[in-house]
This record gives C-alpha cells, structure tokens and sequence, in this order.
C-alpha cells in the first residue's frame, strides 16, 4: 500500500487541533464542531473565537480556557499533554514541511486547516478539467496515476481513510461515467486494472 493511507498529517496534528476544537468551543452557540476531509487538507471549524486572547496568543503557546472543567476532565484521561500547546505543536509537526497550517478566528467561530503531506495533484490533467469533475474522481485519477494496474477493491482501500461514504458502486460509477475520457482498463475483469490515458496538452 502506498503512502497515502498512512502520514497524511504529520505526528499529532489532527490530534491536537481536534482535542483543541472540543476543549475550546463555545457550547452555548447553536452550532456543532465541524471536521471535514478533503483530498489537499482536513478543515476543523469549531463554534467559538479564541477566548480572551489574540490569535497571536494562541499561537505562542499563551493559556486560556473557555471550559475548564472539561479540560480538567481530558486531562485526567491524558488526553492533554501540556497545556496551551495544540497549536504551537501542530506548528512544530509541520517544520520540515513547506506546506503549513493555517489558523483563523472570528467573533463566532476558530477554523483549521491541516494540509495533507500525501496530496499530489494529477498533473496530467489540466486546472480545466480538474474543475470539471468531482474530489472523489480526482481521488482516483491520482491512485491510478500512482498504482498504475489497480482495480476497484484497491482504489477503496486506498481512499476510504481520506473520504467518507465511499463504496464500490461509487466508484465504479465515477470511472464509468466521468472519468472514460482519462482512464482505460486493461486486462480481465478478475485480474485487469486501470491505467491513466496519455492526455493531450
């Protein structure tokens, strides 16, 4: 398997940014904590803004609590290792990387963005035609492109850790109907896999 079920975000980023969403939200606000993945980043927007500090607090490692009690509590279960450190650590785990966090607060709302270190673009395919057809099909122009010969079982296995709600049928559809013009199979039905089409320039 390659590396895109594994590393996606470096050491304990997600972590961290995840425990910090939980510790930090505003519960009084009519609105939920949001995780969501995409194929370049996952994207954590929790229901209130940093708690009476700066962001430029935050980010040097500066102590608030909106919830005490309930850090308390993680903290008993170990889930917190030093405290007012999330973020500076979600930093630190980016360091060799040239990709890097972005944190941004508004009165109602603290959003994070981790890009993943696996994303690739397909770079046989144009900005064009990447607006053109969907993330999931992205997905699996880039798996191809990567395990040239793989099939629908594997292609699964290779996205269902970046992507929620995919199955076979999915797939299979986005191959049969929206991505003929960049893939072709080759081979049997049991033993067969699908391979990136030489795309003109």
């Amino acid at each position: 398997m390659i590396g895109l079920t594994r590393n996606l975000y470096p050491g304990a980023a997600l972590r961290e940014v995840i425990l910090n969403a939980f510790c930090h939200a505003d519960y009084f606000l009519r609105s939920d904590i949001k995780i969501e993945s995409f194929p370049d980043r996952a994207k954590i927007v929790n229901p209130g803004g940093v708690f009476n500090a700066t962001i430029e607090d935050v980010m040097n490692g500066v102590q608030t609590y909106r919830n005490p009690k309930l850090v308390h509590i993680f903290d008993k279960l170990g889930l917190i290792e030093n405290f007012g450190t999330g973020i500076p650590r979600t930093m630190d785990a980016y360091k060799a990387s040239e990709l890097k966090p972005t944190f941004e607060s508004s009165d109602k709302y603290f959003f994070v963005s981790l890009p993943n270190l696996n994303y690739r673009p397909v770079d046989q395919i144009n900005d064009q035609i990447n607006d053109q057809i969907s993330d999931l099909a992205l997905l699996i122009l880039r798996v191809i492109k990567e395990q040239p010969g793989i099939n629908v079982p594997q292609i699964l296995e290779e996205i269902r850790p970046m992507m929620d709600n995919v199955s076979p049928d999915r797939i299979r559809n986005e191959l049969r109907r929206n991505l003929t013009k960049y893939i072709e199979h080759r081979g049997s039905n049991k033993t067969g896999g699908y391979y990136i089409k030489d795309v003109p320039n």
